[in-house]
């Protein structure tokens, strides 16, 4: 590889891992403050970089995130919040889930993830494969097989097992308790570990209540 086209997508990679993340947001309104144009983006579960794709319209792959049957990563995450539960039968791509599980879903993702993206023109692939190779992320399939074929090391029961309220529900009392915390100067792993959570989920908590308040 030249060191001109080096020098491109390490630009890029900057560019989108230092950019702006976004906190999903299931609605219209968040789909449409996305760019039509082709690009690559980036998911982050709990604060670590877990997805990457390149796409020929990001407003599209956004709108298809909402849809199980439209997105690999959507179905990857509803085989982990199911692996374990009573009657669980695992279904295709293009079976539809009740609305209390889509809707549980779009929760987890509004709790848990936040997104970054950029417009390529040209590189998209080369940015993807450089972003997978480096940051390794563990729903990508070349990695990982559970996007497709659910596997109990990476179902919710078994997360929590080191963190007890992972992709739990917060609800006020756990705001005012993550606040407090904040406000005494804790830092996001020491309330983690208080509140049973990663240290991911306590900063995007604090960024969703900063956003909600402004």
């Amino acid at each position: 590889m030249s060191d001109s086209i080096e020098d491109y997508l390490m630009k890029l990679e900057y560019e989108l891992i230092n950019g702006n993340w976004s906190l999903v947001k299931i609605s219209e309104e968040w789909i449409r403050s996305f760019d039509t144009e082709a690009g690559v983006y980036a998911v982050k579960e709990e604060g670590k970089i877990c997805y990457v794709e390149e796409t020929r319209s990001i407003r599209e792959r956004m709108k298809d995130l909402l849809d199980t049957r439209n997105h690999l990563l959507r179905r990857a995450i509803r085989n982990k919040i199911l692996l374990n539960q009573k009657g669980y039968e695992y279904r295709t791509k293009d079976e539809r889930f009740s609305t209390r599980v889509e809707e549980e879903l779009n929760r987890i993702f509004e709790d848990n993830f936040e997104i970054a993206v950029i417009v390529v023109k040209i590189g998209r692939k080369e940015l993807e494969e450089r972003l997978v190779g480096r940051f390794n992320p563990i729903y990508n399939s070349k990695n990982n097989k559970i996007l497709e074929t659910p596997q109990k090391a990476y179902s919710i029961s078994e997360v929590r097992k080191k963190y007890e309220n992972a992709y739990r529900p917060w609800n006020e009392e756990d705001e005012i308790q993550l606040i407090n915390l904040s406000n005494e100067g804790k830092k996001a792993k020491e309330i983690g570990d208080i509140l049973g959570r990663n240290e991911g989920a306590i900063l995007s908590r604090l960024r969703k209540i900063q956003e909600r308040e402004e």
